[in-house]
């Protein structure tokens, strides 16, 4: 028999070109729910913001629940101006550039919501619950589809004067593992990040064949031209974005509890 109680969830959304997945937690952040769905074209505003919030509003009816959003934030493939919550641009639809994700949902859902890169919000999930927990002052790389990266510094992320920070232009992309002089030319270019930014951890998620080779590979070339940084493994994988933007989700929802 379903819990006539409502439930006051987190919602973290994560979005790429082709995949669309939700996760529900509790405030704390332990799991209630989650569930993931091809994402079809959707070129306006408006298909993108009834396909989202239709997929929210049917995971919180899941076996008959009343749940209502204690807050919501969705990481989205590529930069976003945080303050108003809009993707700048994408990498990979063009026609997502300038969508309004935040006034779009705010306009159909009565909660806090936010917008975050999802390779920032990955980074954030890694120093959370991840591979870093607690760590600062952290470089993180992934390698998944079109490579990019994101930097915490004192425990801020660091942004760039066009929310584009964390770019790798000069790293290719493979459709397979990568060969050993593309690695060792990234090794060279992350050693680099690394030393300038001072980081205590340098965090790469990719497929494991290629973190098997370059993980020991970047850290033989820090070990010996900047000693410090230790190289890890991406512990949470792909779901790290999705991660992240709950444990963003709780901080707007603390945020929107302290104001009278």
């Amino acid at each position: 028999m379903p819990d006539t109680a409502e439930q006051a969830v987190l919602v973290g959304v994560d979005f790429t070109a082709d995949r669309l997945r939700i996760l529900l937690t509790d405030e704390r952040g332990a799991h209630v729910a989650d569930s993931d769905w091809p994402l079809p074209e959707l070129e306006e505003e408006e298909a993108w913001v009834w396909e989202v919030g239709g997929r929210i509003a049917a995971l919180f009816a899941t076996e008959g629940q009343r749940r209502s959003a204690l807050a919501i934030v969705v990481a989205a493939p590529g930069s976003v101006e945080p303050a108003t919550g809009r993707l700048i641009h994408c990498p990979t639809h063009d026609h997502w550039d300038g969508l309004a994700m935040v006034d779009a949902l705010r306009r159909h859902i009565g909660a806090p919501i936010g917008a975050e890169n999802r390779t920032i919000a990955a980074l954030l999930a890694e120093t959370w619950q991840g591979a870093a927990p607690g760590v600062d002052d952290a470089l993180y790389v992934s390698l998944r589809s079109i490579p990019t990266a994101a930097v915490l510094v004192a425990g801020r992320v660091a942004r760039g004067a066009r929310f584009a920070a964390g770019a790798l232009p000069a790293v290719p992309t493979a459709d397979g593992p990568y060969d050993q002089i593309d690695l060792e030319q990234f090794a060279g270019i992350l050693a680099d990040s690394a030393a300038l930014l001072d980081s205590e951890a340098v965090v790469i998620d990719g497929e494991i064949e290629d973190l098997d080779r370059l993980v020991p590979l970047l850290q033989g070339v820090l070990d010996e031209v900047a000693p410090g940084p230790q190289v890890l493994r991406a512990a949470l994988g792909d779901r790290a974005p999705l991660v992240g933007a709950i444990r963003l989700a709780r901080s707007l929802a603390f945020e929107g509890s302290r104001r009278p």
